[in-house]
């Protein structure tokens, strides 16, 4: 029998506060019904398996992202730029957040208010000859791509493993490029500012001039 008051919303949330105590790969559907206190087979009513249970949990993520204050009847590019931050932002929220949402391909309510946000303000914006959806799908691949990254080295930085992999890569004999920044330097410098240099460099000359 079902437990009373279980639901998708409950089991998204156990899920993810197992993830926060014990790290995606350890998320099984038989552990999370341990957690929810009930049988495996009672989760089965709500989610059709673990696949179905990452989608939900990555919509649950993008349900955090507030699109309130951005206006579509006036799009900017500052206004993309926002999408994207605050894209980051919510999956940073949440341990390995930037892995739960890779690969999902969510088909739930807020993944795709956000993607559809973010297609229309750069239908706006873009020269003609780049199409929305692409240039949408490329940030969202960059936003997580950057978090999956970010969030490993905030775990061997907090294992204290990032200083010994950093010394190790120098005795390797690595050349570092002059001018340039590497991932040691992005990483432990200020990530915000490289984030949106990042979103910069994307869309760079694929705006309209007017704009």
């Amino acid at each position: 029998m079902v437990k009373r008051g279980l639901s998708p919303d409950r089991l998204v949330a156990i899920a993810h506060e197992y993830v926060s105590a014990n790290g995606l790969d350890a998320l099984t559907m038989r552990r999370l019904a341990a957690a929810a206190g009930v049988t495996p087979g009672a989760l089965y009513k709500h989610l059709r398996d673990k696949k179905d249970l990452q989608r939900a949990m990555a919509d649950a993520i993008f349900a955090t992202i507030d699109l309130a204050d951005i206006d579509l009847a006036d799009p900017t590019v500052d206004q993309v730029i926002t999408c994207c931050q605050r894209m980051r932002d919510a999956m940073l929220r949440f341990r390995d957040g930037g892995r739960i949402i890779a690969g999902s391909y969510s088909p739930f309510a807020a993944t795709l208010k956000l993607s559809g946000t973010l297609r229309t303000l750069l239908r706006a914006v873009l020269l003609p000859s780049f199409d929305p959806g692409v240039t949408a799908f490329v940030l969202r691949s960059y936003a997580t791509g950057f978090v999956i990254d970010e969030q490993a080295y905030l775990a061997l930085e907090s294992a204290d493993e990032w200083e010994p992999l950093v010394r190790a890569i120098s005795a390797s004999g690595a050349t570092r490029v002059a001018g340039t920044a590497d991932v040691a330097a992005i990483m432990t410098g200020d990530r915000d500012q490289q984030f949106t240099a990042g979103i910069m460099t994307i869309l760079a000359g694929t705006i309209r001039v007017d704009d």
